[in-house]
């Protein structure tokens, strides 16, 4: 039926109606009634005029905006949350509260992997089937104490003898102190003098003829051979001397008694300087070509021209008390150096 007043007709058309509105709009509503008005007083008042700029004045757009604000509000909440909005189940989805759930909740740390020790390998426990025989537990024995082993007591050093086959000059002539190997007999207490086979005057084919009773039958470990000089005046070639010392030397090899060749010393005449220089060398080529060692004694009893220094001879030929001693720590420095 048509209205009867046509004006009345349109202007039912904005007649005020109910708005119908669902929860999250009712939600909205309150929340922006609750916001700062325009028409409050003082700073209530300020913030709610400034809104008025900011926020729409038209009712639907000004729900969308807070349903917006929260809806941004809830992301940020839940973006705080650790684990964000992928993460696994938290305590607080089963029970218990956000703010608990975050501080109990300790910082995972990285745990090292244990390794594996013989101790975790399980023992496989015996079947049912087998049953162990028990066996008696020995009972234990008082062990007897054992004494503490003798400390190891250090072995003698080792003795080395020695004879010293000669003429004068080894058997002591003129002075009346100690022959040289008497002297080297007590220079070191691991050398040992035997017999000073020194006859003066003799020559080296009659030290030769009594090298096994003045030498060989002694067993010495050493013997000191200085012969030579009375040669030349019994007629004896350096050939023959040279003859004659080395067939010592082979006998006391044999023996295996270890000779030791000796030079003949310096005489103050300078007549004989040559002639000793001579028999020196040959001795020392002896020495080289059968292996065995040559103590020089002439060097340091002489001058530089080859002749004796005074204070080392008595009579220009025979030793001194003080020449004696030079040649026995001559002989001892030389012997000391192979382990003697």
């Amino acid at each position: 039926m048509a209205h009867p007043n046509p004006g009345a007709r349109l202007a039912g058309r904005n007649m005020a109606r109910p708005v119908k509105r669902n929860a999250l709009q009712s939600l909205a509503a309150s929340f922006v009634g609750a916001l700062p008005n325009e028409k409050d007083t003082g700073a209530w008042g300020v913030i709610g005029r400034l809104r008025s700029r900011v926020v729409p004045r038209n009712e639907r757009k000004r729900e969308l905006a807070v349903v917006m604000a929260l809806l941004i509000a809830a992301s940020a909440i839940s973006a705080a949350v650790p684990g964000g909005w992928a993460a696994p189940e938290t305590p607080a989805a089963a029970g218990v509260p956000l703010v608990a759930a975050l501080v109990a909740t300790p910082t995972p740390t990285a745990t090292p992997t244990p390794t594996a020790t013989p101790t975790d390998t399980p023992t496989p426990e015996p079947t049912p089937s087998a049953t162990p025989t028990p066996s008696p537990t020995p009972s234990p024995k008082a062990s007897p104490t054992k004494a503490p082993a003798a400390a190891k007591t250090a072995a003698p050093p080792r003795v080395y003898t020695f004879v010293a086959m000669g003429d004068s000059l080894t058997s002591g002539y003129a002075d009346p102190g100690p022959a040289w190997p008497a002297r080297l007999d007590t220079l070191d207490a691991n050398l040992k003098l035997l017999n000073n086979a020194g006859i003066p005057g003799n020559t080296t084919a009659q030290m030769l003829a009594r090298f096994g009773s003045e030498v060989l039958d002694y067993k010495p470990s050493m013997v000191f051979i200085l012969g030579g000089t009375n040669d030349p005046a019994h007629g004896i070639s350096q050939a023959g001397t040279i003859a004659n010392l080395k067939a010592m030397i082979l006998k006391a090899k044999a023996a295996n008694i270890r000779p030791f060749l000796m030079m003949i010393p310096p005489n103050s005449s300078t007549g004989y300087a040559s002639e000793i220089d001579s028999l020196n060398a040959a001795i020392l080529h002896l020495g080289n070509a059968n292996t065995v060692v040559v103590i020089d004694i002439h060097s340091p009893l002489s001058t530089s021209t080859g002749v004796y220094q005074s204070k080392y001879t008595v009579d220009g030929l025979h030793f001194s008390s003080l020449g004696a001693a030079t040649v026995a720590s001559t002989v001892y420095a030389r012997v000391h150096r192979l382990g003697y």
